[in-house]
Parts: C-alpha cells; structure tokens; sequence
C-alpha cells in the first residue's frame, strides 16, 4: 500500500512538472509576441518622425530656391524679358538689350553658392531652369537635399506673367526620397 501511495504522489509530481513546463513555453511566447509588437510600433513611429522630418528640410529647401530666384528677378533683374509682341528682342541683366539669342546661361548666387539658370526662348516664353542644385555649402553627400528650379517669364500684351516653381528633394536616413514643391506666380 505504501508503494501506490508513492505512485500516485510521483505520478502528481510529473504531472504538475508537465504543467509548470507548458505554461513556462507560453508565458514566454507571449512576451515574445509583445515584444516584437513594441519593437514593430516603435519602428513604424521612428519613420514617420523622420519622414516628418525629411519632408520639412525637402520644403524649406524649395522654399530657399524659391526665395533666391525672386529675389534675383525682383531686386536684381537677372532673367531677361520681352520688350516688344514678338519677343525678338529683350532686356538682360544689365538692362542691355539682346537680340537673337534662344540660350544664355544666368549665374545667381544662393547662399554663397553660385546657380547656373540655363535659359531657353520659345516664342513669348522663357524659361530658366536648373535641377539638381545643393543649397548648403557645408554638404555635399549624396543624400544631401536638393533642389530642382524653374522660372518661366511669359509675355503677354503690356505685362509679363513670371512664374518661379521649386522642387525639394531630400533622401533621409530611411532612404526614401521625400519631394516637396513650391510654386508662386508674379502679374
């Protein structure tokens, strides 16, 4: 009698070792689990803050290129406009007149950073352009922001339309390009 009593005591014991065994594995499964949700919500919160981020500098560099192109169409005349219907004829820089050219390249310089703005004619309607250009002097990584800038002048009658369009372009940290455009048209 003594012997079954030691039976079913050890046969409990194994019993409650299967137990405890089996709420071990899923006790730590589910905090596996719950990690890897943190860490999946964490990493999800990370690249919308860079994005966030990315997205600002990509806007604030249009807006830079945006600032430089009028401030040297306003304050400086740098782009050329029409001085008669046909547009054969316009004022340069200078305010010298120019005749017969359909490419010039416009040097600006933004912020110590010299800009060439080739310049194509066609009919009524110029257009200056350049992509690609690094603002910052302090940076040239690739992944440096960037931006892409255009000014076209269209002559109408008595007035001309300038219209100066700017594009942002930045390459985070997460690699993926972030642009952002800026556009501002000037009767």
């Amino acid at each position: 009698m003594l012997k079954n009593i030691k039976k079913q005591f050890a046969s409990k014991e194994k019993s409650k070792a299967g137990f405890a065994i089996l709420f071990s594995v899923l006790m730590a499964s589910f905090l596996i689990t719950l990690g890897i949700s943190i860490f999946s919500i964490s990493l999800k919160e990370i690249m919308i803050t860079t994005s966030t981020r990315d997205s600002q500098i990509a806007y604030y560099i249009a807006d830079s290129a945006r600032e430089c192109a009028l401030y040297w169409d306003v304050k400086r005349g740098a782009f050329p406009r029409c001085t008669d219907s046909s547009c054969t004829s316009f004022l340069d820089a200078d305010g010298n007149s120019v005749t017969a050219a359909n490419t010039i390249n416009v040097p600006v310089t933004c912020n110590g950073v010299e800009v060439i703005l080739p310049f194509n004619k066609n009919a009524s309607i110029f257009t200056y352009s350049a992509t690609q250009q690094n603002f910052f002097k302090a940076s040239s990584t690739p992944s440096a922001p960037v931006s892409d800038i255009s000014i076209t002048k269209q002559w109408s009658i008595d007035k001309t339309i300038t219209t100066i369009e700017a594009r942002g372009h930045n390459t985070g940290i997460i690699g993926r390009r972030v642009e952002r455009g800026i556009q501002q048209i000037n009767n």
